[in-house]
């Protein structure tokens, strides 16, 4: 066998998020994960968390309607549903869109538009900013679009959902949609 059949077939690997989320929650379950909360308390997790809540993201995405190639937007500071959020998107088949939470409304208005974003996931903290330009995104006040993360205990005001409510449960013999590496997974 040739070097060149012998590199084509060793890189013969599709590069996607799947792999290193199953490999990560096999090799390392319990090495923990540490987000520090806006209260400053700290959550803690381990891989196989993430790679279960993770899953149950893509899955409940999947439900929710997103279709392969659709952007789910983020607006959230840098926690636990975050990296959640940062590995379950593609596991769905959508596209990761990170939103800079330091830009104007008009500015994350026009992005959400022109991204065509169809979810969005965002912190319960930063729904002020949300109410400043949604109504010049794609979300609009439709119903099951924006999914809030509770940081807090203050009430969820109308047409938002829970994201916890969005997490499936999902058993161990789930797969997800068939990745290709060629797919979008993230952009911002």
């Amino acid at each position: 066998m040739t070097a060149t059949a012998t590199v084509a077939t060793m890189m013969d690997f599709p590069l996607t998020l799947d792999h290193l989320l199953d490999r990560a929650a096999r090799l390392f379950p319990r090495v923990e994960l540490v987000s520090q909360m806006p209260d400053k308390s700290r959550r803690r997790h381990g891989y196989a968390d993430l790679h279960r809540r993770a899953r149950g993201l893509a899955k409940g995405l999947i439900a929710a309607g997103l279709q392969p190639g659709e952007r789910v937007a983020t607006l959230m500071w840098n926690h636990h549903a975050h990296l959640e959020a940062y590995f379950g998107v593609p596991l769905a088949g959508g596209v990761y869109h990170t939103l800079n939470l330091r830009l104007s409304p008009a500015d994350l208005g026009w992005i959400t538009r022109h991204a065509e974003d169809r979810f969005l996931i965002v912190d319960d903290v930063l729904l002020g900013l949300l109410a400043s330009f949604r109504d010049q995104s794609p979300f609009g006040h439709e119903p099951g679009r924006v999914f809030v993360v509770r940081l807090t205990d203050a009430p969820l005001p109308e047409g938002v959902s829970d994201y916890e409510s969005l997490l499936a449960e999902v058993e161990a013999a789930w797969g997800g949609p068939q990745l290709d590496e060629h797919q979008g997974a993230g952009q911002c």
